[in-house]
């Protein structure tokens, strides 16, 4: 006959084990949906996400883009240059000030913007603000624990 202290570590590993198998669910589901929409639209799924925030946001900086990937300038940077080289998006120098540089869609960029698929990241984007605040700050809580379990430092990853 099991104690009851050792019923109360079955049902902790039990729902350890569960909430594990639906974080490697949202990993999994995210690395198909990039790779499906990659196969679709020859682009990663980050650059889709972009050219969907610009054509959402209007002419944006690539300061914005970064903060948006919640990625370094240089890395967004790097990616627009390839995203321009492809033909996705056009970069030019603000009249305004000389020192920005503005990034835009180029109609092929739109149209593979409206073409592709959804992804696990841009779904919950569109999803996420539709719930309730009490479903949020639930959502959020958990997740702020979850990263302090992993000891993932968040200002680490700007």
């Amino acid at each position: 006959m099991k104690k009851k202290g050792s019923r109360k570590m079955d049902d902790s590993q039990s729902l350890a084990d569960i909430i594990i198998h639906r974080v490697l669910m949202l990993i999994r589901s995210q690395h198909r949906s990039s790779t499906m929409i990659q196969e679709q639209v020859q682009i990663t799924g980050r650059q889709v996400a972009v050219l969907r925030y610009l054509d959402s946001n209007g002419p944006s900086t690539v300061t914005e883009v970064a903060r948006f990937l919640y990625v370094r300038e240089a890395t967004a940077s790097t990616m627009l240059d390839r995203m321009e080289q492809g033909g996705y998006v056009t970069r030019t120098r603000s009249k305004d000030d000389n020192r920005k540089v503005i990034i835009n869609p180029t109609p092929l960029g739109h149209e593979i913007s409206i073409r592709a698929p959804l992804g696990t990241i841009a779904k919950l984007r569109e999803k996420l603000p539709k719930q309730s605040e009490e479903d949020l700050a639930a959502i959020s809580s958990a997740l702020e624990k979850v990263l302090r379990l992993c000891d993932i430092d968040e200002s680490l990853l700007d």
